[in-house]
């Protein structure tokens, strides 16, 4: 009894303690557009299989070659006079225009936030069957797309802007890379609005920016706000994990987080701003004679931004 409790907490504490920081530490159907500008890497980075309960999945197809299209409209034709971004730099260039005049003018907004474990796509090699009931519990830890959509979170204008990606800090982007994006997709929208799609390669536990920073520390975190995993190990120092498990390690995977920006080009004013986080978590530790080994187990955190009041 013991020893299955044992095993059975250390399931419990190191995928519930990465629910509780996404939850705490946060981090749609795409509409054709009349015009459509995709820049895509040549060879896209190793990553772990997207799952099918990702529901933004049909768009975050990974490219394998480079490639511009435009059915309609020209850099230089447009009713605003701007020169449509067409590159990945300066597709990522008006994300981050857009982004940062956010948390500068400070608008009111609803989110909506919460996180899912999905079965498909979980590799559990040994200690399966505690695996999967501590992973169950985990899922107490976080919140359902019902409860999320049921109570949103409503920020009044003129806030502090510490929930806007990217949390606590002054911008809304710092990634300068653009190469670190699989995908950067720019759109004309019929009812004249622009939509950014962007889609980021693997990176393994990166940290998200400090409080306060103006630069993150990470490229993941310079489109999202990742789960800190210097956190997670000092909340497990001490606790059960530390005086339980032996040989305990596990690593934290980000890959194809995707961030999708609908905004008015007239005053570049955000419409709408949905993030899909994917973090691939791994572990294994022994203890008393047992041993629990997790390959891989996706955690998805989906935050949606709207009803924003300038």
């Amino acid at each position: 009894m013991k020893k299955t409790i044992s095993v059975l907490l250390a399931a419990i504490t190191i995928l519930s303690l990465a629910a509780c920081a996404a939850k705490n530490n946060p981090e749609p159907e795409a509409t054709t557009g009349a015009a459509e500008i995709t820049s895509e890497s040549e060879t896209a980075p190793e990553q772990t299989e997207a799952t099918a309960t990702d529901e933004n999945a049909a768009e975050t197809a990974t490219a394998t070659e480079t490639k511009t299209e435009n059915t309609e409209a020209t850099p230089s034709d447009t009713d605003t006079g701007k020169k449509l971004p067409e590159t990945k730099a300066e597709i990522l260039a008006a994300y981050a225009e857009v982004m940062n005049q956010a948390k500068k003018d400070a608008p009111g907004f609803t989110k909506v936030e919460y996180q899912v474990l999905p079965e498909e796509g979980r590799v559990v090699t040994e200690g399966k069957t505690l695996v999967n009931a501590g992973l169950n519990v985990a899922g107490n830890f976080m919140t359902s797309k019902e409860n999320a959509e049921k109570k949103p979170d409503v920020y009044p204008k003129g806030n502090d802007m510490a929930a806007f990606p990217i949390r606590n800090t002054p911008k809304g982007c710092m990634l300068e890379d653009p190469d670190f994006l699989k995908v950067a997709k720019f759109e004309v929208l019929p009812d004249g609005n622009y939509k950014i799609t962007l889609v980021t390669g693997t990176e393994k536990n990166p940290e998200p920016a400090a409080h306060g920073a103006s630069t993150a520390p990470s490229k993941t975190g310079g489109i999202i706000t990742p789960i800190s995993k210097k956190e997670i190990d000092e909340n497990l120092q001490g606790g059960i994990v530390s005086a339980v498990f032996k040989d305990f390690v596990y690593s934290l995977t980000f890959h194809d987080c995707e961030s999708v920006l609908v905004y008015n080009p007239e005053n570049n004013h955000v419409v709408s701003l949905d993030q899909t986080t994917r973090v691939a978590i791994s572990g294994s530790a022994r203890a008393l004679g047992a041993k629990i080994n997790i390959e891989n187990q996706d955690l998805i955190n989906y935050k949606k931004i709207s009803d924003l009041k300038y």
